[in-house]
């Protein structure tokens, strides 16, 4: 045989091949057999997104079948639509699947719609196949959470690890139940077990960032959410954690990009629309976060940020009614959030319900660090009452130009609190942590202590029990020991409350350099948190740094606007100190017009005109008025001195410094370097 005739019949042969294999894969093609496998292979590898859309071709092409029908209720679980997993598990049992068979995603289903004692049915069936025990353990657990069960989701997530204990989802698992009963320290020995046991489960990965971002802080997380979001890109829930750890770093460009990320895969994504509308809040854009709010379409409405957000824009708009509504609900459920009480007196003055406003700011004005404007507010609701005695007392307060030390907060139920039986166990933080803080405010500081030793004994792991304990040190006057209690706690989660208040305790312990220490590493990883900020602001003025007391105090200010008139203060003395002297005059008359009563603000303004070489009387009369509202403060006396000196008014001069230079302050050296000087 010719090789022409060997080439023309292999091609032939090849060519039959091809077709046949071009009409083998059509046939597969059109009967979905293909896009099974491809959807199934999809699901093997974690990709859900891909195989829902794979295993909707196979369903196209093969109606009746069960394996597709069950790998897309799968798929539906694994993307939160509890809806379409139980029509579609509901299916694979008409078609003939026996119901052990679906038990456990059926179980799922049900319970991401919320229907636990379906779930509950579901999962704890006798005839659940061996190789989905531990899945359905699963779901007894995070059902017996929702019900507030906490003993039986423990139990069930023993049964989970001791069917299969090398499974890193049943470590998430663990981790997210002991993150939810406060053992933040088990709960980040779960995570990293799950991280070894698949360093690719993004699950497992996400869950370790959340834990990172409480125990060092935001910038430390991120790491993590960026390696999550390698194994899966298309993780709604990882984005989610991700975009919220970024607006509260200040990044909000990077929010954006990421809450669009997210609606390209799920336009309803209820949690992207509501960072949106937050984002557009803190940019003094209300009507535009009002609409984005709205397409949260209410899935949202329940969680205390979104009451908070919906109170602060009504406000803005300046319909008092439905902030009250908004807020309402909020403060019934964390009564001890200033933020929101205060906000919602500011609604109910606004309506004229003037005992009401009283009733709400009563437990804010009780403690000795009352703020000035939470002090105004309660005075004009007394004067609305008929009460200028007591308006004219809380005025005098604001007036005053150092705040007290922060005390514990007291709720309107810590009395009645205190009063009733002690918690049964000392052991369990859910009702001790209330009971010792009442203990605390109704001022049997002893029994709280020897209660607060006892719970962080038995809770080594939770943070809120060293907090507690350290709050009683603190009370029982021995804030060293307070501090290192803080310490505790904040190695297991450094948040706002502990940094704060170990940065204090060390403060009061007479350790400076230690609470500056704190207030730094805490602004490293929140870079824009407010309120360390203004504390961070506060130690640079006292090394008498300006500059970067000045940079502080106008990211302050950037957040929470011009409002507030002792930061008007503090932001006249840093622009003074610095040589801005245009700035630092517009400053201080702003402070003093937000606040003409307060020896502070008049002060500055006075100190300011003074300086800046304002030959008028007026900086003399302002000092003046500072010292009659303040006649104690060594400070306020050394700034009338010089006035006096600099306008050649020598007696009063020496009267003014010679107070200030027989006052053990910081600027006794300067008084006595100007009395010498006369």
């Amino acid at each position: 045989m010719s090789r022409t005739r060997i080439f023309l019949i292999a091609g032939i042969i090849v060519l039959l091949l091809g077709v046949a294999g071009l009409w083998q894969w059509r046939v597969h093609e059109r009967d979905g057999s293909a896009a099974l496998a491809r959807g199934l292979a999809a699901l093997d590898r974690g990709d859900a997104r891909t195989a829902r859309i794979e295993l909707m071709n196979a369903i196209k092409g093969a109606p009746r079948s069960v394996v597709a029908r069950e790998a897309q209720a799968r798929a539906l679980v694994e993307l939160g639509d509890g809806a379409g997993a139980q029509v579609e598990a509901a299916r694979a049992r008409a078609l003939g699947a026996p119901p052990s068979q679906t038990r456990a995603v059926m179980a799922q289903a049900l319970l991401l719609q919320g229907d636990t004692a379906a779930a509950l049915k579901e999962a704890r069936a006798a005839d659940v196949p061996d190789s989905s025990l531990d899945m359905a353990a699963r779901v007894i657990a995070r059902a017996a959470m929702a019900q507030g069960d906490m003993a039986g989701a423990q139990k069930a997530l023993a049964n989970a690890l001791a069917i299969a204990p090398d499974d890193a989802e049943n470590w998430v698992e663990l981790g997210r139940f002991r993150l939810a009963t406060g053992d933040q320290a088990g709960a980040i020995a779960a995570a990293d077990r799950a991280v070894a046991l698949n360093p690719a489960d993004a699950r497992a990965l996400t869950l370790r960032g959340e834990l990172t971002r409480a125990q060092y802080g935001l910038t430390a997380s991120l790491p993590w959410f960026d390696r999550a979001l390698a194994v899966r890109p298309d993780s709604i829930p990882t984005m989610e954690q991700y975009a919220a750890t970024l607006a509260d770093a200040g990044s909000a460009s990077a929010m954006l990009a990421l809450t669009r990320r997210i609606l390209a895969l799920d336009p309803a994504n209820a949690r992207a629309w509501m960072m949106q509308a937050v984002m557009a809040a803190r940019a003094g854009k209300a009507d535009l976060a009002r609409s984005l709010l709205d397409r949260t379409q209410g899935q949202l409405d329940d969680e205390p940020a979104t009451r908070l957000l919906r109170g602060v824009l009504n406000l803005q708009e300046g319909n008092a009614v439905l902030a009250t509504e908004a807020l309402a609900p909020l403060v019934a459920a964390q009564p001890d959030n200033r933020t929101a009480r205060t906000l919602l007196a500011r609604a109910q003055y606004m309506t004229g319900d003037y005992a009401a406003a009283a009733t709400m700011l009563a437990p804010i004005v009780a403690q000795r660090d009352a703020d000035p404007y939470v002090l105004t507010l309660a005075a004009r609701a007394q004067e609305g009452l008929g009460d200028r005695t007591m308006a004219a007392d809380m005025l005098a307060r604001a007036a005053w130009p150092v705040r007290a030390a922060a005390d514990s907060f007291a709720s309107p139920r810590d009395a009645a609190l205190a009063s009733g039986p002690p918690p049964a166990s000392t052991a369990t933080a859910r009702d001790n942590i209330p009971y010792i803080r009442a203990l605390l405010t109704t001022g049997r500081t002893g029994e709280a202590l020897a209660r607060a030793q006892s719970l962080s004994r038995a809770n080594p792991g939770a943070p809120d029990a060293w907090l507690i304990h350290g709050d009683a040190l603190g009370a029982a006057g021995r804030p060293a020991d307070a501090a290192r209690a803080y310490e505790a706690a904040a190695n297991i989660r450094f948040d706002r409350a502990a940094a704060m208040r170990l940065a204090a305790a060390w403060g009061q312990a007479g350790n400076a350099v230690r609470a500056a220490q704190v207030v730094q590493l805490f602004l490293t990883q929140h870079p824009n948190d407010a309120e360390a900020q203004r504390l961070a602001a506060t130690v640079a003025m006292q090394r008498q740094d300006w500059r970067t007391a000045l940079r502080l105090l106008q990211a302050v200010r950037a957040q929470t606007g011009n409002g507030d008139a002792v930061l008007m203060a503090d932001l006249a003395r840093a622009a003074l100190e610095t040589g801005d002297r245009p700035s630092a005059l517009a400053y201080a008359a702003h402070a003093y017009r937000l606040m003409p009563a307060n020896p502070m603000t008049a002060d500055i303004y006075g100190w300011t005109l003074l300086r800046t070489g304002d030959k008028g009387p007026a900086a003399v009369d302002l000092l003046e008025k500072a010292v009659a509202l303040a006649p104690g403060h060594p400070v306020l006396q050394l700034h009338l001195g010089q006035a006096y000196a600099a306008a050649g008014r020598k007696d009063d001069a020496k009267l003014a410094l010679g107070q200030a230079a027989a006052t053990n302050f910081a600027g006794r050296q300067e008084a006595v370097d100007a009395l010498a000087a006369l």
